[in-house]
């Protein structure tokens, strides 16, 4: 049995992460790229986290890509998809937040990330939702 605190914490990010779903969309209507990259990978993210918290991984600090990895395979299929999302959308939140020295010039997020990595990044972002809401609706949380 999942304990209370486990279901309430899965169900939170589970909400969160289609908060942020709907920011990076909204961001991509405005044209504002980096802000969009940026949410599309924390919707990812925190559906992942909200399917870690089923399994009753809770940490502060996590290697998402290894936790996901090593106690999500019950997703079958569905886990290599969670992994080529949270591989794809990796250092968004750093990309699409501060300048970069590229070569020899400086780069701001905007220079960086584009309208067609936004738009894979909110695609990621559909479907890594749909995968947690069906194993959030298997375990009853949602």
């Amino acid at each position: 049995m999942i304990p209370q605190k486990y279901r309430e914490y899965a169900k939170a990010y589970y909400n969160v992460a289609l908060k942020d779903n709907e920011r990076a969309k909204k961001a991509l209507e405005t044209k504002d790229y980096p802000e969009c990259f940026f949410y599309a990978q924390q919707s990812v993210e925190k559906s992942v986290k909200a399917m870690l918290e089923i399994k009753l991984i809770y940490r502060k600090e996590r290697d998402v890509i290894a936790d996901a990895s090593n106690n999500l395979q019950e997703l079958g299929e569905d886990l290599d998809k969670v992994l080529n999302a949270l591989d794809y959308l990796s250092g968004a939140w750093n990309i699409s937040r501060y300048p970069f020295f590229n070569g020899q010039d400086v780069k701001t997020p905007e220079e960086i990330v584009t309208e067609e990595m936004c738009g894979e990044g909110i695609r990621y972002s559909d479907e890594v939702l749909k995968i947690a809401e069906s194993f959030l609706r298997k375990y009853g949380i949602i």
